[in-house]
């Protein structure tokens, strides 16, 4: 039989040998036959993740967990990867703008998780993982940057500070529809490619229509009078004056500030300039012929232009958006239950019969 004192020492042996083991599977290691850093087999590395992302932006983790992992990609440290078909989808596609007056055109998303992924943080892609989110805290209306070419305009998600996208992601970065539809809910249905706008000779042209919110700067996007009309414009900045069409501002305070240098109008800046940069590069290959001098073709594209002077914003709507929230802030996803602009006002009163006193 063997000495109490021996099975004693062995059975504590084992369980140290247990705790070992589950701490290095907290750390990332992997299981037989388990690829390392694929986080919907391995919960220990989503829980490093949560541990891993600033305190405030943990509760981000946990609202998107069920759509997707968590995967660290340097330099931008734990990325969000939603579960999604890597070819067919990209941010800011499935969805529609929605006119605010005074934030310009807010993105309200289709995705389960569009309502976090598309207000609150930056998206980049990664020839290995597909797109990626990087989470910020700070909302914005949506994190893109905006051109025009002729009668249409296009959008690109922005990437987070120090990553740059891959040159070139399945359908290319940037989303085109006519501007007349901008704001018709169905838009994202006729949206195209660079390659499929028709070529009537325009160059591509930045929209530079900024602002900012709580001190973070965003861009607004098209002037909402040249799609919309001055007189349709002008009603909607009254409906969200008087409360008949709800201001879509988030319900909670901002993780983070635009106090972070990350969030600041010059940073802003040079996130829109690398996603010129490659609306640019993407307009020149699909109308090679403008820049390979065929016989007859004179145009060229334009190049993003030179960086702005850091003035006052170029987008300030007359009333400012603190003097439009007069009812309980409402979060972006919510858009779908508000009231569509241009609602009919509320009926007056009826006026007393002449000779009524108020008694």
């Amino acid at each position: 039989m063997m000495p109490h004192n021996t099975l004693l020492e062995r059975l504590l042996l084992a369980a140290a040998l247990a705790l070992a083991c589950a701490s290095c599977a907290v750390e990332g290691g992997s299981s037989a036959g388990q690829a390392p850093g694929m986080s919907h087999d391995a919960p220990p590395q989503n829980a490093a993740a949560r541990v891993g992302l600033p305190a405030p932006l943990r509760p981000f983790y946990d609202a998107l967990e069920e759509y997707g992992d968590w995967v660290l990609v340097e330099p931008a440290g734990w990325v969000f990867r939603p579960r999604v078909n890597t070819v067919a989808w990209r941010p800011y596609q499935e969805g529609h703008w929605e006119p605010s007056y005074s934030f310009g055109w807010v993105w309200v998303s289709d995705d389960p998780f569009g309502w976090i992924t598309d207000h609150y943080g930056f998206w980049f892609y990664d020839d290995f993982q597909g797109w990626l989110w990087k989470p910020y805290g700070a909302w914005a209306p949506s994190w893109v940057a905006w051109v025009q070419v002729g009668d249409y305009v296009g959008w690109a998600p922005l990437s987070p500070t120090g990553t740059t996208s891959a040159e070139d992601p399945p359908g290319g970065m940037f989303t085109y529809v006519p501007k007349s539809s901008l704001a018709q809910p169905g838009a994202n249905t006729s949206s195209l490619g660079v390659r499929s706008i028709p070529d009537d000779g325009s160059p591509l042209r930045p929209i530079e229509n900024t602002s900012s919110y709580l001190g973070v700067y965003y861009n607004t996007g098209p002037d909402l009078s040249e799609v919309l009309g001055r007189a349709s414009t002008d009603q909607l900045r009254m409906d969200e004056r008087d409360g008949r069409v709800e201001v879509p501002v988030p319900a909670r305070k901002p993780a983070l500030t635009g106090q972070e240098p990350s969030l600041t109008l010059p940073a802003l800046t040079e996130r829109s300039r690398h996603a010129w940069t490659a609306a640019n590069r993407e307009f020149v290959a699909a109308r090679p012929e403008r820049a390979g001098g065929a016989p007859g073709v004179t145009r060229t594209p334009v190049s993003p232009p030179p960086p702005p002077t850091y003035e006052a914003p170029h987008y300030k709507p007359v009333t400012e958006p603190a003097d439009t929230l007069k009812h309980k802030s409402a979060a972006p996803d919510s858009l779908k239950k508000h009231a569509k602009h241009g609602a009919k006002p509320k009926p007056a009163k009826p006026a007393k019969p002449p000779g009524e006193s108020n008694g």
